[in-house]
């Protein structure tokens, strides 16, 4: 039960990691695009290209729009990840504590098993011979 939790929360936060790296990714590139429209921009306006360098902001600022709400969603996904390794590393100790537990229970069962062994070889020999040493003749 443990371990089959521990694997899933591991899938788990893979898929969030590569949710999170993908989400890193597309702000880096809307950040990238809102800067190179601004320097079009800039050029537009040394050209005495007003309109165009207006159509430009205005591009600009829609780009900084979603670059606002992607960094939100990158904070909310990193926030997720940050959670679900939380719960892996609580996961991944109580798994070696179940295998700790195992370990000693396999163990204890061997030792007894083999105690057991002991008893057994000492109820093979004849009883009569028994009979004899405990009179002490041999």
């Amino acid at each position: 039960e443990c371990g089959v939790a521990l694997e899933q929360s591991l899938e788990g936060l893979q898929v969030t990691q590569d949710s999170y790296n993908t989400q890193r990714t597309f702000c880096t590139r809307l950040e990238r695009n809102a800067d190179m429209l601004y320097e079009q921009a800039k050029t537009a306006l040394l050209n005495n290209e007003e309109e165009k360098a207006k159509s430009l902001l205005f591009e600009r600022t829609q780009v900084q729009q979603k670059l606002k709400k992607a960094l939100v969603a990158c904070a909310e996904e990193k926030q997720r990840l940050a959670k679900l390794q939380s719960n892996v590393d609580a996961l991944e100790q109580r798994a070696l504590e179940v295998e700790s537990l195992l370990n000693r229970a396999v163990g204890a069962k061997a030792l007894q098993d083999s105690s057991n062994m002991d008893l057994l070889s000492l109820d093979d020999e004849d009883p009569l011979l028994r009979k004899f040493q405990d009179m002490g003749i041999d």
